[in-house]
């Protein structure tokens, strides 16, 4: 049997923002301790403006140097941050995650590689990022995010990730409020996806009223339709822990390390410890204004260089 690893980390949507990545694996070497794995629940590409150095950075943490040798990453740093170069706390930072990375594909990944949702079309912003970032994307780079797999799922350890929805994950469905999901629909016990940008988490039951609680949602964003429980749920939690006892099911939503949409521009991560059975929400501060700024230069859509400054 697969052993059951102690901590687990979680992103998503990196939106080929660099500097955030970078912030975040500095950020996770310094204050998580040892981890055990990293997990990124889809698109790492679109919005932002280093679609290839981000890429890059999430080769070597799943292959190794054997696929991008140490010296791209000295380069990418080179390149993104020249007056700090070289910023050994990342080189250090890095090295550790050194094939401890697991990754699927987002719909924006899939989208610059031809394939795109069966459900729905990107909007004119969207579509225009994907374009360019198509345009500037290497051939190794291309080929990784083609062969991605869009949901992976650990079954000794009774999770999965998805960029979106598991039962349908190429439709690309947005899970914006618990009522998007049922019991049925969710095949593990905890699923971790993306796709909002916004941090979130449901528990369901298998009970006719299939939601029970949530958490990490403002009262005032609570869909009327669900459970008077949950819209009492008032208080917003960073922090809970996973009832192994029964039947319910999880569904946590990471929000965004590149582009968040909650009104919070630092990029967000879980942290999952599966011996204490715990899951708690994490923010990390970044330069954004850097970030804006390659989107910029770049010529992409002004929209985008803003939304990272505001995180909406």
């Amino acid at each position: 049997m697969e052993s059951k690893l102690l901590k687990n980390i979680i992103i998503s949507d990196i939106h080929g923002n660099v500097d955030s990545l970078i912030a975040f694996i500095k950020e996770i070497a310094k204050k998580e301790g040892t981890i055990d794995r990293l997990l990124i629940a889809g698109d790492i590409v679109g919005y932002g403006a280093s679609p290839n150095e981000c890429c890059d950075i999430v080769r070597y943490m799943k292959y190794g140097k054997r696929k991008v040798p140490i010296e791209r990453i000295y380069k990418i740093i080179e390149q993104i941050n020249p007056e700090t170069s070289p910023d050994r706390d990342f080189m250090d930072a890095i090295q550790l995650m050194e094939k401890k990375c697991v990754v699927i594909g987002g719909n924006h990944d899939k989208q610059v590689v031809g394939e795109p949702s069966l459900t729905s079309e990107m909007n004119p912003v969207a579509q225009a990022a994907a374009d360019w970032t198509k345009g500037v994307l290497t051939k190794e780079n291309y080929t990784f995010l083609k062969r991605l797999s869009l949901r992976k799922k650990f079954k000794h350890e009774g999770f999965e990730i998805v960029h979106s929805t598991p039962s349908y994950p190429i439709g690309y469905e947005y899970a914006k409020n618990a009522s998007v999901l049922k019991y049925t629909t969710l095949w593990s016990k905890i699923t971790f996806g993306g796709h909002t940008h916004r941090p979130a988490a449901y528990i369901y039951t298998k009970e006719k009223r299939l939601v029970n609680a949530s958490v990490l949602i403002p009262t005032d964003n609570y869909d009327m339709r669900l459970m008077v429980i949950e819209k009492e749920c008032s208080d917003k939690t960073e922090s809970f822990t996973v009832d192994q006892n029964n039947d319910w099911k999880y569904y946590v939503n990471v929000g965004s390390l590149g582009q968040p949409r909650d009104g919070n521009p630092d990029g967000c991560y879980v942290v999952f410890d599966s011996t204490l059975n715990q899951i708690s929400f994490r923010r990390v501060r970044y330069n954004a204004e850097a970030a804006s700024r390659r989107i910029t230069e770049a010529k992409l859509p002004n929209e985008l260089a803003q939304r990272v400054l505001k995180g909406v």
